[in-house]
């Protein structure tokens, strides 16, 4: 009896830890498997593979990205037709046109099946490693290696409105150049990494090490520095569905009802206006950040015009 409560007990903790640590990420998002437009005829999913690397960059202390697994159980791979001669054509035809295209309305339904705040979705445009060289290799040659990695059309949607906040994309190419003299036939380095690429785990810290490798994490990283820009702007909506508000005014403080649950900082500005007429009453910094929902600003101007229960938005 002591032994089966001391199980629910652990489990019962483990439990309450989780729901405490996914309260604590402020905004949900889901990126989507990419379209593969490249060609690569691999072993590795890279429709799958890249977006969950890209996923990895965006998680942090206020972005909770949903694991790939969960998406793929609402968006999984096609089912295979039972039609035999259709599977037989399909061998030699481009995978990565079977993949469905997603209308945005159905990108945004698979965004609020998460409850998320935003949906990324992309293609992936190239993701080659390619090897050229001259000369005799028994007795001395050169080789030099390429390995080009872009990411294009990555779309961040809104899900509450369905607007798209921006369009980025990424790239990066890595070449060896000036590489010397090859004696002997004796494989280097880098001929060992080419010929034994597609036996290592996409992602794994030996994949990482490989000029693909390099290249794939420079173009997710410069796709992903733009997409946090565009998640950084000042989403109006999003403040306007909340109904963020003066709740009171004193000797030229405001108190509004959002804090640092809804992202505010010490030093971020927004403008009130009168829910009436919507317009423009006044300006204000916030100075503290009290609470997860309670803040207060001083007034830049206004001070005359302001009452409680106007309407905050960001300043941009």
């Amino acid at each position: 009896m002591r032994k089966t409560i001391t199980f629910c007990t652990f489990i019962l903790v483990l439990f309450t830890v989780f729901v405490q640590d996914a309260a604590s990420y402020n905004r949900r998002i889901v990126v989507l498997p990419f379209y593969d437009e490249s060609g690569y005829r691999g072993p590795w999913k890279i429709g799958v593979e890249v977006p969950i690397m890209l996923g990895d960059m965006l998680m942090d202390d206020y972005y909770y990205v949903v694991s790939m697994d969960s998406v793929l159980t609402v968006v999984g791979p096609q089912s295979k037709s039972k039609n035999i001669f259709l599977r037989f054509f399909r061998i030699f035809s481009n995978r990565g046109n079977r993949q469905k295209i997603l209308t945005d309305s159905e990108i945004i339904s698979v965004g609020r099946k998460f409850d998320a705040d935003y949906v990324i979705i992309g293609t992936v445009e190239k993701f080659t490693y390619k090897r050229s060289g001259g000369g005799e290799p028994m007795i001395g040659g050169y080789k030099s290696y390429t390995a080009q990695v872009q990411v294009d059309q990555v779309r961040v949607l809104n899900v509450s409105n369905g607007t798209v906040l921006a369009t980025v994309k990424g790239e990066d190419s890595k070449n060896t150049r000036g590489l010397g003299l090859e004696l002997f036939g004796k494989p280097r380095r880098l001929d060992l990494e080419f010929y034994s690429l597609d036996s290592l785990d996409f992602g794994s810290k030996r994949f990482l090490n490989t000029l693909l490798g390099q290249a794939t994490v420079e173009a997710l990283n410069n796709a992903q520095k733009d997409i946090k820009n565009a998640l950084t702007q000042p989403d109006n909506e999003w403040f306007k569905e909340k109904k963020f508000k003066v709740l009171s005014i004193e000797n030229g403080i405001v108190t509004v009802n959002a804090g640092s649950a809804d992202g505010l900082s010490e030093g971020d500005k927004f403008n009130i206006y009168a829910p009436e007429s919507d317009a423009l009453v006044g300006r204000i910094n916030i100075t503290t950040v009290w609470s997860d929902h309670i803040s207060k600003g001083e007034i830049l101007s206004g001070k005359d015009e302001i009452r409680p229960n106007d309407y905050i938005l960001p300043s941009r």
